[in-house]
């Protein structure tokens, strides 16, 4: 191979490195905004991560748009006081991911496992579903 075709495929690495991690900040800075307790900041957060119109679906619930999301948000806060989650594989290709986690309470035992799929669009989250399971 010569020497222009092997810098094209460096550029072509470093550029989906670049991208996945952009993706994985994305994924966990709104992870991070289930734990969020001010709802202003947290609306903030989200309206920098997600599209507007952004829908989120899970067992429970299908949520469409930041407010609705947020509110969501909010009642798990609720009820599950001091609960966040972490993240225990993060994948993604073409501008898709699917992570595995847990939701660990204030002293990190594992509530509940999980999985979601996100999928963005102009490096924003537009859609997220979630599974979940017994721990």
């Amino acid at each position: 191979m010569h020497q222009q075709g092997i810098k094209y495929i460096l550029v072509k690495q470093q550029k989906k490195i670049m991208a996945d991690n952009l993706h994985s900040h994305i994924w966990e800075s709104y992870t991070a905004c289930w734990s969020n307790p001010d709802e202003a900041n947290r609306k903030e957060l989200l309206s920098q991560l997600l599209t507007n119109d952004c829908t989120y679906t899970d067992p429970n619930l299908i949520a469409v748009g930041i407010d609705n999301l947020s509110n969501y948000m909010a009642q798990f806060q609720n009820g599950n006081a001091g609960a966040k989650f972490i993240t225990t594989d993060f994948k993604v290709h073409h501008d898709q991911s699917l992570t595995h986690w847990n939701m660990v309470n204030s002293k990190g035992t594992i509530l509940s496992k999980g999985a979601s799929f996100g999928v963005y669009k102009d490096g924003r989250l537009c859609k997220i579903t979630g599974f979940f399971w017994g721990a």
